[in-house]
């Protein structure tokens, strides 16, 4: 059922080039109150967080693990697309057990595992986004989005 969701790689395809030219310089930059490399890695164990703990009930893929960030968001993907490969129809409309946030965030609709992936891809395009204008607030190009 990989099929639903053929977008999914589309920000990706032109955040890793972009992220493999960076300078640990521009990695680290801190112009801004989040630098790319922490946003890379709070995509990455986002992913992570929602899929496998939240979504399968399963046990962190990332927790300690010596990756860097890049490696991380490289890695997640490949786990989280073997999930969408093996899902059946039948397991799109399951309700999701979402914890209670500090903030009292609660998902916008009936949180089922279709609305947990659209979640996930969505949570990356806006940190995509977010990485563009740390870079331009660093002095250096961002992804061509």
């Amino acid at each position: 059922m990989i099929f639903i969701f053929t977008y999914r790689n589309d920000v990706r395809k032109i955040l890793i080039p972009y992220l493999h030219k960076l300078s640990p310089q521009q990695w680290d930059a801190n112009a801004y109150h989040n630098t790319i490399s922490w946003v890379i890695e709070h995509m990455a164990q986002t992913e992570d967080y929602w899929v496998f703990q939240i979504g399968l009930s399963e046990e962190s893929r990332l927790s300690g693990s010596n990756l860097n960030p890049l490696e991380q968001y490289l890695q997640i993907r490949k786990e989280t697309d073997q999930v969408l490969q093996s899902l059946q129809a039948s397991d799109w409309d399951r309700l999701v057990d979402v914890p209670d946030f500090s903030d009292g965030w609660k998902p916008p609709s009936e949180p089922t595992i279709r609305w947990l992936f659209h979640h996930v891809y969505s949570h990356e395009a806006y940190h995509a986004g977010q990485i563009g204008v740390i870079a331009r607030l660093n002095g250096f190009k961002g992804p061509l989005f």
